[in-house]
């Protein structure tokens, strides 16, 4: 039995529960290198802590159980029988590359902080506990090797580009440190969010053209980042780190993608109706609003929900609160001719029958379409939530706690087909909320995915 105690002597569940999936999908898929590397990285890393007191074993854990829930493996599988085809000899190299992932993924620290335990000996890795040669080739990828005179930070960012695996790894890396930023001090921060901008931002985009199978993965990643990066800008002031916001392309790249499914309809006509009816409104941060909702809908095809009914209600959600339409909107039937299950989902979003919130999120919990709205939705609000009062952070945060996370719990358990999805959400909310609450000083319960 593992023991994942914090540094105040508290048992870590979120490393019981990473430990406990990343187990179980290695023994689905008969990982071999990856089920040593689990247990040989708890070795390596046991007795010493991350800077907010969890076990360093939690940080390698939660990149792999990251990657499993971004459905890693089928973008392997894609990549693998577009170059085999062959779906035998494709499933064969899909698991061993994934097992060559997870490894390296769990093992990435280890030369750079474990020299002692290895005795100095990379190789060991290798010979000692019997893992294939590529898990240590990538691990020494992944090692920043400061005292090789040759070293520089361009050419070790420079390095992890040529390898999908490396790249792959390091961006879940960066998004995992990310979600912990807030114990940094305030330098160390402008330092991080810097080194993020000039480093992963064109790492992340070079990555989704030289490997296109991934670029889904790259995109649900970088929204975490950039996320995270611009709420902990905006509280610090670096204003230039904040990224210049044109609704256009997200406007392209939504309606490029509805016209090549070619059964996405309902989108096509709210992705239209979303200029007419956001025209002119602006957002607190002087944004036109309608970068908002084509957010919200982008991110939901980029987590693979590119169902029409929600990617169009996705469009529309904020139509009865911010245009004020007659009937509760029911001129998108009538007018427009969208479905009528577009307006149903627009208008429980707006909770149109004022429903008090445990009744509300109680429905929701029924729906777990508009539950995917309602969380896609609030990924991209609490973005914004650093520019808020106390008051309404303690708001905010404490309906997450009180209804987000439970509704998530609620949904991940009833509805499989979602699960991972929902997952991700909640992750990437928590990892906000708790961000933002900690730079502003105000306190509550910590939840974590």
């Amino acid at each position: 039995m593992k023991n994942f105690s914090c540094q105040n002597g508290s048992i870590s569940k979120e490393c019981i529960n990473y430990y406990n999936s990343i187990s179980k999908y290695a023994n689905r898929y008969n990982l071999r290198n990856t089920k040593i590397a689990l247990d040989l990285a708890y070795a390596l890393h046991d007795g010493t802590y991350r800077d907010g007191g969890a076990p360093y074993i939690i940080h390698p854990m939660e990149i792999t159980n990251y990657l499993i829930l971004l459905n890693i493996r089928n973008a392997i599988l894609d990549m693998n029988l577009s170059n085999l085809h062959d779906e035998n000899l494709a499933e064969i190299q899909t698991n061993h590359d994934l097992d060559i992932l997870f490894a390296s993924a769990l093992l990435h620290d280890s030369i750079e902080d474990c020299k002692e335990k290895l005795h100095g000996e990379r190789q060991e890795l290798v010979t000692n506990y019997n893992l294939h040669p590529d898990v240590l080739k990538f691990v020494i990828i992944l090692t920043k090797d400061k005292n090789n005179p040759k070293y520089t930070d361009d050419s070790y960012h420079e390095q992890i580009i040529l390898n999908w695996q490396t790249l792959i790894i390091k961006i879940a890396d960066r998004t995992s440190n990310c979600s912990t930023i807030s114990v940094f001090n305030s330098h160390r921060m402008e330092k991080y969010v810097r080194e993020t901008k000039k480093y992963f931002y064109p790492m992340i985009s070079k990555g989704k053209n030289l490997y296109p199978d991934f670029s889904r993965i790259f995109t649900i990643m970088k929204y975490l980042i950039v996320s995270i990066c611009e709420s902990v800008a905006s509280i610090l002031n670096l204003n230039d780190i904040i990224v210049d916001v044109s609704y256009k392309k997200t406007f392209t790249f939504i309606k490029g993608f509805a016209i090549g499914k070619s059964s996405m309809q309902n989108t096509l006509k709210a992705l239209a109706l979303s200029s007419e009816y956001y025209k002119g409104l602006k957002r607190k941060s002087g944004d036109d609003f309608i970068i908002h909702p084509l957010r919200v809908c982008s991110y939901l095809i980029s987590l693979k929900i590119d169902d029409d009914i929600i990617c169009a209600a996705a469009l529309l959600h904020e139509i009865i609160k911010k245009c004020h339409l007659e009937y509760n909107g029911i001129e998108i039937i009538t007018k427009y001719h969208l479905d009528s299950r577009v307006l149903e989902y627009v208008r429980l979003m707006a909770n149109v029958e004022h429903y008090p919130l445990d009744l509300y999120y109680e429905t929701l919990c029924q729906q777990p379409e508009v539950l995917l709205l309602k969380l896609s939705n609030r990924a991209h609000t609490c973005t914004s939530l650093i520019d808020s009062s106390d008051d309404e952070i303690k708001k905010y945060v404490e309906e997450c706690e009180k209804y987000i996370y439970p509704s998530c719990e609620y949904a991940i358990e009833h509805y499989m087909k979602y699960s991972s999805t929902i997952c991700l959400m909640k992750y990437h909310i928590s990892s906000i909320c708790n961000i933002v609450k900690n730079l502003r000083g105000l306190s509550s319960s910590i939840y974590k995915c």
